[in-house]
C-alpha cells in the first residue's frame, strides 16, 4: 500500500542529494533508498521499482548543469531499466556490474 509514496520519497531523496553537492552545501551524499530503481524502465515500472530513482538523480545533475555524469550500478541484478534509460544517450555514462547468470 505504500509502494508510490515510498518511490516518490526515494526520486526525491536522490535529486535533493545531487542538489546539496552541486550547490556545495556538503561534498558527498549517499542516498540509500528502498526501491532502488534500477529496473523500472522509462515506460514503465519492473520489478518492485516504479521510477528509476538513479535515472531520476543523473538528469537532475545534467539539469543543474554538470557536465560529466557517470552511473556506476552495482547489483547483484543487471539494471536494466537503468540501461533501458541511456543506452542512446551519448551525455552520460553508464557502468554495469552484476552476477551473471
Amino acid at each position: 500500500p505504500g509502494s508510490v509514496r515510498a518511490a516518490r520519497l526515494a526520486a526525491g531523496a536522490v535529486v535533493q542529494a545531487v542538489e546539496a553537492v552541486a550547490g556545495g552545501e556538503t561534498a558527498r551524499a549517499f542516498a540509500a533508498v528502498r526501491p532502488p530503481g534500477h529496473h523500472a524502465e522509462p515506460d514503465r515500472a519492473m520489478g518492485f521499482c516504479l521510477f528509476s530513482s538513479v535515472a531520476v538523480a543523473a538528469r537532475a545533475a545534467q539539469a543543474v548543469g554538470l557536465a560529466r555524469v557517470a552511473v556506476i550500478d552495482f547489483d547483484v541484478h543487471h539494471g536494466n531499466g537503468t540501461q533501458a534509460a541511456f543506452e542512446h544517450d551519448a551525455s552520460l555514462f553508464l557502468g554495469s556490474i552484476h552476477q551473471m547468470p
